[in-house]
């Protein structure tokens, strides 16, 4: 008895859980009409993106009075109805194997929140030359990027597998402002959660052609000038994943302070004589090259890397409370998607925001009480682009609507500059 009794107890919870899992919308159609309207398919997109992850939403779209008044008429109505909402669906960018249809008496159509959301954003502009520096050295020379922030990156001699008398090139980006993130698409996503950033950077080294690794157990060394010192960062290293980064972070490897003294004292610069060297707008120098910053030198957190690609000095973002946040873009009816930044004021962070259809998005979690600004761009066409902003304060787990405008691709940067600071 007491096992008939678990069993039945069990069955009960498991169908209650799975039944509070799902949520019934009833659209209103008029005089026996199949077409949608604006206000049911501003309906559809904005209970979708209200339930939450791993959810189902079922659409009933017949009525009872319509059943009650020509039941086959209804019959062939939802099917119609169904098939009408699963084109909507698709063309706002859910992917048809997200919904499915669903016979009892009538059809209805039954819609998959995933469980996981993809990001809105992709790194991009990975060609660009004008946030690069390329340098050519020995081997055995090793070399220092001393890069437009005042931070600077040191490979010692024979960092590099290959013989002595190599010829090492070695093409680093950098990514240091807000304006860098939202650019190229480069965000501070971590796969525990959201980052504080003091520099991202994008590192590979090639000899006679080839690309090349460092040597076993050998590591480089990145310098924050002036960076946060007062809480711990740490190396991270980058994943990219169908154009999408996501940050891991190597908790042995922790970024230390260190003074003017120190740094001279660790001799991080070098003089190179005879070597051939490029500049980050690829111009060829040839004969003496110095890099002679030290009355520029002031305090430096310093770290180290053992392996090339996409680096990070960062760290988890500690907060008492999180919440998310949901967004629309003029109305949530978007043929073609956006890449949606939150960008914090106070924080040196930029997350991407979550897709959960082309017009309506989702964000991760993220502190409640910061400020910050959400911006949203899509590619128009070749001349224009679609922009869309507003300024925030995190406090409330509510849909945010935002109105694009359509701007002249030439003018992006601007904008953008003046948006994001």
């Amino acid at each position: 008895m007491r096992q008939l009794f678990f069993i039945l107890f069990c069955v009960f919870s498991v169908s209650s859980w799975g039944k509070s899992l799902t949520r019934e919308i009833q659209l209103k159609f008029e005089n026996n009409g199949v077409e949608l309207s604006k206000e049911i398919k501003a309906q559809i997109l904005a209970s979708y993106l209200e339930i939450g992850n791993g959810d189902w939403i079922c659409f009933k779209t017949v009525s009872k009075r319509e059943i009650a008044s020509n039941r086959r008429l209804a019959f062939k109505n939802a099917k119609i109805r169904n098939k009408r909402i699963g084109e909507f669906l698709f063309k706002n960018g859910i992917s048809r194997d997200q919904f499915k249809l669903k016979y009892g008496s009538f059809e209805h159509i039954w819609l998959l929140k995933p469980q996981h959301l993809k990001s809105s954003v992709k790194v991009l502009n990975k060609n660009d030359t004008s946030n690069q520096l390329i340098k050519s050295f020995k081997n055995a020379k090793g070399q220092s990027f001393v890069f437009q922030s005042g931070n600077v990156i040191e490979f010692k001699s024979m960092s590099f597998e290959g013989f002595s008398s190599d010829v090492i090139t070695v093409r680093v980006q950098e990514f240091n402002s807000k304006f860098d993130f939202v650019k190229y698409g480069v965000t501070a996503h971590g796969n525990l959660g959201m980052l504080e950033t003091q520099g991202m950077y994008f590192v590979e080294a090639f000899s006679n052609g080839q690309k090349i690794k460092l040597r076993p157990r050998v590591s480089y060394t990145l310098k924050i000038k002036d960076g946060k010192s007062d809480v711990p960062f740490y190396s991270f290293y980058g994943k990219e994943s169908n154009g999408q980064l996501t940050w891991i972070k190597n908790s042995q490897q922790k970024f230390v302070s260190k003074e003017l003294e120190e740094i001279k004292a660790d001799e991080i610069l070098e003089e190179y004589e005879g070597e051939e060297e490029y500049e980050g707008n690829n111009n060829f120098i040839q004969g003496v090259y110095s890099s002679s910053v030290t009355d520029e030198l002031e305090n430096y957190i310093v770290g180290e890397f053992s392996g090339l690609g996409w680096i990070n000095c960062d760290r988890f973002y500690d907060t008492n409370e999180t919440i998310t946040m949901k967004f629309s873009i003029d109305g949530g009816d978007s043929e073609t998607p956006y890449s949606m930044y939150l960008i914090f004021k106070d924080i040196n962070s930029v997350l991407p925001i979550y897709t959960v259809t082309n017009g309506t998005y989702q964000t991760p979690e993220i502190p409640k009480g910061a400020q910050a600004t959400i911006l949203a761009i899509k590619v128009n066409n070749k001349s224009e682009n679609k922009l869309a902003f507003q300024d925030i304060i995190i406090n409330e787990n509510t849909v945010v609507n935002l109105k694009s405008s359509v701007i002249k691709k030439a003018n992006l940067d601007g904008y953008m500059r003046d948006i994001i600071f």
